[in-house]
């Protein structure tokens, strides 16, 4: 029988082939490097040398993103019939940059909250345009088709360190501890080196993410893309054998992708997938019946999860509040942590939040003394966003997702407005983004990646294969397993097949949100970005039938220059603003950093002067000028004084710029020190103490300033509490490791012995 070709009513006008195809390309291309390339979800990190350029990076890739939308825009004016199509993600995209405007205005380190609000929007600019784009069934699949396929990729990542890379790493630290240490800045015989030993003998499988747990929900996203394709497969020709073994590709396809989630072992992340796996099958046993009653399906849902919501939340802070802890292992132990501090900060920021991006400064204030370590997020996307955006940042985050499901789950039946591509054209679309992406993958990864320019033939020839080459070699045979058993049709576009294909894609997003109610794996790019890749496959096979008016263009000439004008405005103020300062200043802290290692101080200050003065808002390159002076005064022999007054100055300005952060305080006080100035140095720990009253160490540099002032009874207070805050620690530390004969001190064994010596001197 032959086939029926679907093609979209006269009225609407496609957009350009190349226009539309160029602008798939790029947006499934930047996903594709953001998957394959750990990009940390703070777009601002200073800590250690390799990772400055991740900033440059992130916004790089997030103005491409979002000038992508720009760009279309400004292209459907010129083309004389505007045609926009309304997502539903525009409100809610909008209350949430409004909350994030606000935010940034009340934000200690105001650089980094412009890279965070920038960093979140951009994927969701780009799923916005994707919808425009998104006009012919083919183009859909072909982003389903990506995403699946990096799923693949990121199993044959999580396989390569199950395997290969964790063992080497693990060989390598116990043959020469320091090659690893050294270049994290991690002193032998600290509670840090702990850490490192404990993430290292773990062996974590994370794919190319920052935790298993993120691997585990991108893999999520992954595995319902292909599921949603598998949805399309129509049953194979039984006398064509060729096509009987076809069918069998996609099914390999996915079951690769769920055991690469199997094998990250993220117990949030499987069963996430499981309730969105259990919640899939509950639709297609009940989906003629919550097809008939749609509004009261969506009633009786919404007040089950919020009575199930509830009812869990208020089981979890009863029994967090009588024993301290949440059921279950270390991990909740330290969750719970992690959300009972963030609720005391949100309370102290009930209005705005502190600042996007800012809760790892803010958080030593609130951490409790005994918590192993500080985080950067509190591993619960609610709170997140609640203490980084305010209540109305929250608000705009969820009916993100909220509006654009619910429009497409109450939308009326009927066919899907996608045009339905014919074989041949569906076929070079797909052949066109194979070859886009795996360039991208090829030509563009080894620029982000850099392997070992030094070493043997062998060396290099392996770093090439593992580093470059496997991860397209990857991408290619998912893609094909994937696409190789579809129909020439590439969706169906009746009722019943969009409607199931509307709940996988629901069902994925329900599954990361669920998971990432107790992790930040959300806001990793990679998972960010395609989360938001199938959010606007969902809006976009959701169209209704009815094609959008084309907007009216009273004035053809003035309203193109005016969005011409706009477009151009909008790009300078985002290179001006956001993307040059951090550009400059990152260039200047790698070059300053350089001509330390090789003690050229003199350049490497003036490298860093300037790096401060090119971002007037981040307080990064001050301080570590001052560091740098810092250091150099411990060990000069003449003119100390003038190097301490330098250090002073450059930290000063880092405390203007980011007031919250303890580890500026602390420095000056250390500055202040050892300029002989013991009132000085008491009155910045005192300030450092403040942000981060559970520090053992700060209350042991209080203990000391105080002694050089002749107060003895503050040093001996201050000596007692640091001792107070280490017995806390130790007593949750053989609490969480019981099977270790030795426990770790945070303050040093050395620093413990003297606090407790002195306080029997200092109360005698």
């Amino acid at each position: 029988m032959a086939r029926t070709s679907t093609k979209a009513p006269p009225t609407a006008r496609r957009p350009s082939a190349i226009v539309g195809l160029v602008l798939l390309g790029l947006c499934l291309s930047l996903l594709a490097l953001r998957v394959t390339y750990t990009e940390a979800p703070t777009t601002q990190t200073v800590t250690l040398p390799e990772s400055m350029g991740d900033a440059i990076y992130s916004l790089t890739v997030s103005g491409l993103l979002i000038f992508g939308l720009v760009f279309w825009l400004l292209w459907q004016v010129w083309s004389g019939r505007p045609i926009y199509r309304v997502t539903g993600i525009e409100i809610g995209l909008a209350v949430f940059l409004a909350a994030g405007m606000l935010s940034t205005f009340g934000a200690s380190d105001k650089r980094v909250a412009i890279n965070h609000v920038v960093m979140l929007a951009a994927p969701v600019f780009a799923a916005i345009l994707l919808v425009q784009i998104l006009d012919s069934a083919s183009r859909v699949r072909a982003v389903l088709l990506v995403v699946g396929a990096l799923g693949v990729v990121t199993v044959y990542q999580c396989a390569e360190q199950c395997l290969v890379s964790n063992e080497i790493t693990v060989e390598q630290y116990e043959k020469d501890p320091e090659t690893l240490l050294g270049p994290l800045g991690i002193e032998p015989g600290t509670f840090q080196q702990f850490l490192f030993e404990h993430r290292l003998y773990s062996r974590g499988i994370r794919g190319f993410f920052t935790t298993s747990n993120s691997a585990a929900s991108f893999l999520l996203l992954a595995s319902f893309a292909a599921l949603a394709l598998l949805l399309q497969h129509t049953p194979a020709n039984t006398e064509d054998r060729t096509r009987l073994r076809r069918r069998y590709y996609a099914p390999i396809a996915a079951m690769i992708v769920l055991a690469g989630l199997l094998m990250t072992k993220s117990k949030g992340g499987i069963l996430a997938f499981s309730i969105a796996a259990g919640l899939f099958g509950v639709f297609l046993l009940l989906r003629r019946r919550l097809a008939a009653h749609r509004r009261l399906a969506w009633v009786v849902g919404g007040v089950v999860l919020l009575a199930v919501s509830l009812a869990v939340g208020g089981a979890a802070v009863s029994y967090g509040l009588r024993h301290d802890r949440l059921p279950g292992g270390n991990s909740m132990l330290v969750r719970w942590q992690y959300w009972r501090a963030s609720a005391q900060m949100y309370v102290d920021h009930a209005l705005a939040g502190v600042g996007p991006g800012n809760f790892a400064q803010n958080y030593t204030r609130y951490k409790p003394a005994s918590a192993p370590e500080s985080v950067s997020d509190p591993h619960c996307f609610v709170l997140s966003v609640l203490t980084q955006y305010g209540p109305l940042g929250l608000l705009g985050f969820l009916a993100m997702f909220i509006i654009p499901i619910c429009r497409s789950t109450l939308s009326p039946d009927g066919s899907s407005m996608l045009s339905i591509d014919d074989n041949r054209g569906s076929k070079r679309l797909a052949v066109a983004i194979l070859l886009t992406v795996g360039a991208a993958l090829l030509l563009i990864r080894p620029l982000l990646i850099p392997g070992t320019s030094e070493g043997d033939f062998e060396v290099v020839l392996y770093e090439v294969t593992v580093l470059y080459m496997a991860p397209v070699a990857a991408f290619l045979i998912g893609f094909l397993l994937l696409a190789a058993a579809l129909e020439d049709k590439p969706l169906k576009a009746d009722v019943t097949h969009r409607t199931a294909l509307l709940a996988a894609l629901g069902c994925a997003a329900a599954g990361v949100l669920l998971h990432n109610l107790i992790d930040f794996a959300i806001f990793e790019p990679g998972v960010w970005t395609a989360l938001w890749a199938l959010m606007a496959c969902l809006v976009a096979i959701s169209r209704p039938t009815q094609v959008p008016a084309p907007l009216g263009v009273p004035h053809p000439k003035p309203l193109k220059l005016v969005a011409s004008f706009v477009a151009l405005l909008l790009l300078g103020a985002y290179v001006q603003f956001v993307w040059l300062p951090v550009y400059e200043s990152t260039a200047g802290l790698q070059q300053g950093r350089q001509a330390a290692s090789i003690g050229r101080f003199d350049r490497a200050h003036a490298l860093l002067d300037a790096a401060s003065a090119a971002d007037a808002m981040s307080p990064a390159a001050a301080y570590l000028n001052g560091r740098l002076y810092l250091q150099e005064a411990e060990h000069a022999s003449t003119g100390r004084m003038s190097l301490l007054e330098k250090a002073a100055q450059c930290l000063y300005t880092a405390i203007d710029r980011d007031p919250a952060d303890y580890k500026n305080y602390e420095k000056a006080g250390d500055v202040a020190s050892l300029m002989g100035r013991p009132d000085d140095a008491y009155g910045w720990y005192a300030k450092a103490a403040a942000k981060y009253p559970g520090s053992g160490r700060l209350q042991l540099r209080l203990a000391q300033a105080a002694e050089q002032q002749g107060d003895m009874d503050a040093a001996l207070r201050h000596y007692r509490h640091a001792i107070e805050i280490e017995d806390a620690f130790q007593r949750q530390f053989r609490q969480m490791y019981p099977a270790r004969e030795q426990p770790v001190s945070r303050l040093g064994w050395q620093n413990y012995e003297l606090a407790k010596r002195r306080v029997a001197e200092l109360a005698n």
